[in-house]
């Protein structure tokens, strides 16, 4: 079951890189009116994922898609929860991770916050799968002290917790490169290779995109 709910976010993640290849490139045509951008404005613009909450709006959108289409009753009562924090408030006694929940927060130092949660509605279980989601759209701000790989890390230290507490049965982190890919290779390359050790070492699924698309008709 759980195999399958991963599947699902997997295939949903598919459909939006399909969504955002297919639609970009023909923004820059019409952005600025009567000329299309150069290529230099084409790189900086943005389009359809203004920032992590687009992106995860698009993935809830296309799971719900594929959910409906499923006929079983396994499928039954499971929904998709956005930026749900996870504590004693929200999942009291009666969630079968309650009595972890201190645990969690001891070893990440806060109550954290689950980008997007796949669990019954009806049923006080462990959640069927917790992702995380990054959208690097831009450089850092001037008083933000973290690196890319410093937000990478911090998100894969999230999910271990979720999996190794038996909050979530799966876990899967998913990133969408709109900067890096295009304006700073070394970060780019150190971005790609700390995914491949997070496959290779954690378990972790990873989902990766980047928005080179937006500039096809270059």
């Amino acid at each position: 079951m759980v195999a399958q709910i991963e599947q699902m976010l997997v295939e949903a993640w598919e459909k939006f890189c399909d969504y955002y290849d297919t639609r970009a490139p023909r923004f820059q045509d019409s952005w600025r009116l009567p000329s299309c951008l150069d290529e230099a404005d084409a790189l900086k613009s943005h389009w359809i994922c203004w920032d992590e909450k687009d992106l995860t709006f698009h993935i809830g959108r296309f799971f719900y898609d594929i959910l409906k289409g499923k006929k079983e009753s396994l499928f039954s009562n499971i929904e998709i929860h956005f930026e749900k924090k996870v504590d004693h408030i929200n999942f009291p006694n009666d969630y079968v991770f309650a009595n972890r929940l201190d645990e969690l927060r001891s070893r990440l130092g806060k109550w954290p916050k689950v980008d997007m949660i796949v669990a019954y509605d009806n049923r006080p279980y462990r959640f069927l799968l917790c992702a995380e989601v990054k959208c690097f759209r831009g450089p850092p701000n001037y008083h933000d002290n973290e690196t890319p790989i410093d937000k990478i890390n911090a998100d894969i230290k999230k999910l271990k917790a979720y999996k190794d507490l038996g909050i979530a049965k799966r876990v899967v982190f998913i990133l969408f490169d709109d900067y890096y890919w295009c304006n700073d290779e070394e970060t780019a390359k150190r971005i790609k290779e700390r995914l491949d050790e997070i496959r290779n070492e954690n378990g972790i699924t990873v989902l990766f995109h980047t928005s080179e698309a937006k500039l096809e008709n270059y």
